[in-house]
């Protein structure tokens, strides 16, 4: 496995300060970095500690780890700070002196840290922590600092001498603590004004006798003159042997804002020299650019080099840059999430979403799902110098395009963590991946009351559903459940309100037996439908998930009292290779049945992962007029052209094209394309509010998006009439979107190009798509979301919650299936959840999300969050009970896939914030 090389932004000297770097290598394999920033200057506060109390709002805890970096920004550089040994100056793990006392009540006062615990004798017991005399250090920039700090104990019986010394000013010296136990007279508190001209304050305790600190406080007063330096990029990416020129620009920055003249240098950490050059070791120039087109030569693998600043009268600054050298004969991660040495909330997807995947004929595109699991794919704490393996669900997605880890538990704030790939992940052709790994840090995340909802279920694994792939659910008029599995059968239980469970299962094997094996995705019931008179309503491809054919998406009705009936009414609908096909369905408040197909590729244009061309239905939303069919031979064969010409000259009246395909540009035509551009969306709902609500996947990344081409006919039989829109290769990975279809507003374009329609922009253009020029704005059409779930988490099942459980808390409110990142239930809230009478449909986003609400990161949704790739859900409406399909995608050994209830709590316990908050 390739070494992860870690970095950080140093202001002056090393990272050891008084030591070097190459004795420390222990730690330094083990810490994480941080991008560069702007320094702020700001007062620090460290509580010294045992490891379980919850230090003081506003204080960082120390518990005694050795001198390294830590979670957070300090004056614009990571945050570095801890023990050292008095001996020989190097890092010492004292993390076993950390105590904390039952009084006084103050918590900074009634926890400390043994900074000479080698004085304790065995008189008063043996000493449960490391009996060794430390110094404590924080590197910071040079200048005049107050900083206060305090010592004592409120009922320790060792003798205690406290002395505290700060930059060799003694402050506190032979502090002696009297009186009764737990008095105020066995603390002292002092400050000092001391000048740092090392880069890295030094408290010490030399003088004393088992001097307990508790703690400190640093408050700047006079930060001399500094320089700084930022990068757009610290993280490069070179293809070996690649003929591209590279290069990247840093700012140089100076805290006085005067014309300064810069020396410039590079220092490289790691064996490999001369892969970066500077244009010149002298200049007044804010902006430098580097080149490391020399880097191509380099064998596979990580590299890191410092670029140093320095200048008279200021303190220096360097900035260290991440350079992967790969082999394009092999897969690789282009970028992930979070960016390698960022600084991230803690409820955060994780993910490599950027992908290089080397096209091998006779192969499968993406990655092979089968190789994603726990012992490829892993997350680390990094805790004191451990690596400790944080338990979650590790997933691909159904195009193979991105791999991601969902966390069982809410990362902790303020912590270290490393995501890590291995090459035992591979494609399909057997290629393994080059190792990856990213690091980074979790901040403290605010705590929004607003979207905290006292909603509770219990989770409830169904009997006899265990591993079994269910793809929708439904209860029909009956009053049963329905559960489609996608071979095609159907299972029928009764359902006992009270408890949630299910009983009787029925098989309904109708569509296997008629058509054979199959990939069924989408169960709908008539709303003719009653319980004497079932209709239902089924959407299905063929059962292959790789090289599949192009037209062979259909839908069936299903009728009788066991559906034991079965009429196909559409066939050759659009599908691609793999696993983007027809898919849900919904009837609306028209009466009409609306249908959600997927996209033929992963950007617009034909790619090496998905191999195929979009066709004229694809990547859409349709509608189908159920009273038309009637009036035409059945089934309705709907396979189109690929003729942009015959396409550019359809008819307005015809249900067929000049060549005898299908036509859905005509008046006359049952099924026509309702909204355009959403590239793959597994379920819809339309909600009371009048707007129908899609969830849609958006792309892995590695596409391609394709050129305009004027004179095309679009969905609102207009033509495309410009701008000029160029064709981009390896389209980055795109938002997972929830997009809002108002009825009152036409055919609108939601962000997927499809050449054959006219459409061209990826969603928001240069913003979603660095590759185009950047004055490329959306398509003129472009609607726009209605919330952003972000990137990689697979939006899927959707219902709209009916039942006044919890007080009516949810009703009205969306619910979604995380497939991916997150494994959960979110819960979303429209503005409005009335419909409305506006005077311009126009202006109509009143009706997108104001609010969300997380299984994975709320404080308040008990039960809907740990699920193995959740894919559909339903309600009991009777009740407020949940069910879920979890789909376990890569049969991870340690999930299952299986039918879950989540049974409503009448009573749901209200959460403790403070248990989250450190």
């Amino acid at each position: 496995m390739l070494a992860s090389i870690l970095f950080l932004i140093l202001f002056n000297q090393n990272f050891f300060g008084k030591t070097t770097v190459d004795k420390h290598k222990t730690y330094l394999s083990t810490e994480t970095f941080s991008l560069a920033e702007t320094p702020i200057i700001e007062p620090l506060r460290i509580n010294f500690q045992d490891e379980t109390t919850v230090a003081p709002v506003g204080w960082l805890k120390d518990v005694g780890g050795p001198f390294a970096m830590h979670p957070g920004i300090y004056q614009g550089s990571q945050l570095v700070y801890g023990w050292k040994s008095v001996d020989d100056k190097l890092p010492l793990d004292i993390s076993g002196n950390g105590r904390a006392r039952t009084e006084p009540e103050d918590v900074l006062m009634s926890t400390f840290i043994h900074m000479q615990a080698n004085d304790i004798g065995i008189r008063y017991g043996a000493f449960s922590g490391v009996k060794k005399q430390g110094f404590w250090e924080l590197k910071l920039l040079n200048g005049v600092y107050k900083v206060s700090v305090a010592v004592g104990d409120a009922i320790g019986k060792a003798k205690e001498i406290d002395c505290i010394n700060i930059e060799g000013v003694k402050t506190i010296s032979n502090f002696t603590p009297i009186g009764k136990m737990r008095s105020p007279g066995r603390f002292k508190s002092a400050s000092a004004t001391v000048t740092v001209e090392d880069g890295y304050l030094t408290i010490d305790a030399i003088g004393g006798k088992n001097t307990k600190l508790c703690y400190v406080e640093i408050v700047p007063v006079t930060i001399l003159p500094y320089l700084y330096m930022l990068s757009d990029t610290q993280n490069l990416l070179v293809a070996k042997n690649s003929k591209d020129d590279k290069s990247f620009a840093v700012k140089l920055h100076n805290s006085t804002d005067a014309t300064v003249n810069y020396k410039l240098s590079v220092s490289y950490i790691t064996p490999a020299k001369q892969w970066l050059t500077l244009n010149q070791k002298s200049t007044k120039d804010s902006v430098i650019t580097i080149n490391y087109s020399a880097a191509k030569d380099l064998p596979v693998g990580v590299y890191s080099a410092k670029i140093i600043a320095s200048a008279n009268d200021f303190t220096s600054n360097s900035i260290t840059i991440q350079l992967r050298v790969v082999d394009e004969k092999r897969p690789y991660v282009i970028a992930s999430m979070p960016v390698n040495g960022s600084r991230i909330s803690n409820n955060y997807t994780i993910a490599a979403n950027s992908l290089f995947l080397p096209a091998i004929k006779g192969y499968k595109g993406g990655i092979n799902n089968e190789t994603i699991n726990s012992k490829n794919v892993k997350l680390i704490e990094i805790v004191n110098g451990q690596e400790l393996a944080i338990p979650g669900v590790v997933q691909g997605t159904g195009g193979g395009d991105a791999i991601s880890f969902t966390p069982a538990r809410q990362l902790e704030p303020d912590a270290n963590y490393k995501f890590i790939i291995t090459d035992g992940v591979k494609t399909y052709s057997g290629l393994p991946f080059i190792p990856f790994e990213t690091s980074f840090s979790t901040s403290a995340a605010p705590i929004d009351s607003s979207n905290i909802l006292d909603v509770s279920f219990t989770k409830i694994s169904l009997p006899g559903t265990q591993n079994k792939k269910y793809t929708s659910l439904v209860f029909g008029p009956d009053g049963k459940f329905y559960a489609l599995k996608m071979n095609g059968s159907i299972e029928r239980y009764n359902v006992d309100h009270n408890t949630g469970m299910l009983s009787n299962m029925q098989l309904i094997n109708t569509l296997v037996k008629k058509r054979g094996q199959s990939t069924a995705i989408g169960l709908t019931f008539d709303p003719a439908a009653s319980a004497t008179n079932l209709v239902a309503w089924v959407t299905y491809s063929s059962a292959d998930l790789q090289a599949a054919p192009m037209f062979d998406g259909k839908i069936s009705k299903l009728f009788g009292p066991n559906l034991q009936y079965e009429q196909q009414m559409i066939i050759n609908l659009p599908r691609s290779t793999r696993d983007h096909m027809v898919n849900s369905t919904a009837f609306g408040p028209d009466g009409a049945l609306y249908i959600s197909v997927g996209s033929n590729s992963s950007a617009g244009l034909y790619d090496k992962g998905w191999q195929r061309d979009e066709t004229l239905l694809a990547g859409s939303i349709l509608r189908l007029d159920i009273k038309m069919l009637n009036t035409l031979n059945l089934p309705l064969n709907v396979k189109t052209t690929a003729n942009r010409n015959i396409i550019n000259e359809s008819s307005t009246s015809s249900v067929k094209m000049s060549d005898g395909t299908y036509n859905p540009y005509s008046s006359n035509s049952p099924l026509t394309i309702y909204a355009s551009g959403i590239r793959n969306a597994y379920d819809m709902v339309w909600h009371t509010n009048g707007q129908l609500y899609v969830p849609a996947n958006g792309s892995g990344g590695g596409g391609n998006s394709p050129a305009s081409i004027n004179g095309t006919k679009r969905p609102d039989n207009t033509f495309y009439n410009g701008p000029d829109i160029a064709a981009t290769e390896d389209v980055p990975v795109q938002h997972d979107w929830l997009f809002r279809i108002n009825p009152n507003r036409g055919v609108g374009y939601y962000g997927h190009p499809n050449p054959l329609r006219g459409e061209y922009v990826i969603n928001r253009g240069y913003s979603d798509n660095p590759a185009y020029s950047p004055n490329v704005k959306p398509d003129i059409n472009y609607r726009g979301a209605a919330f952003d779930f972000g990137f990689n988490k697979s939006p899927n099942g959707v219902i709209e919650y009916k039942s006044n459980a919890f007080g009516g808390v949810l009703k009205g409110k969306l619910l979604v299936c995380r497939f991916s990142g997150g494994g959960d239930i979110i819960v979303l809230e429209p503005g409005s959840m009335k419909r409305l009478m506006l005077k311009d449909n126009n202006k109509d986003s009143i009706y997108d999300i104001v609010r969300s609400s997380s299984g994975s990161g709320n404080y308040g949704l008990q039960g809907m969050v740990g699920f193995a790739n959740p894919l559909e859900i339903t309600e009991d409406t009777t009740n407020g009970n949940l069910y879920i399909s979890e789909f376990n995608w890569n049969e991870n050994p340690n999930l299952t896939s299986q039918l879950t209830l989540l049974k409503v709590n009448q009573q749901p316990k209200k959460q403790r914030l403070a248990k989250n908050v450190r």
